[in-house]
């Protein structure tokens, strides 16, 4: 044992960003861009259209990616 006390976390303190949080956060953003990309891009050749609906998917996809990564990464 050893006689030095234990030290005590700031639980106030936010946790230290990892490598690999960027990455997770990256690829939340790449993921919702594509999947809405090619939703659009389903809706276009499903009613005919040249590129009206893929455009609006990556920017919806967009959109909701910056939301999931705000979230996620909000501290209280």
């Amino acid at each position: 044992m050893s006689s030095e006390p234990a030290k005590k976390k700031d639980s106030s303190a936010p946790p230290a960003p990892r490598e690999a949080d960027g990455w997770a956060l990256f690829s939340t953003l790449l993921s919702g861009v594509l999947l809405w990309s090619a939703v659009g891009w389903g809706a276009d050749k499903l009613l005919g259209f040249q590129a009206l609906f893929l455009p609006i998917g990556a920017v919806l996809g967009m959109a909701g990616a910056i939301y999931l990564i705000v979230v996620k990464t909000r501290h209280i």
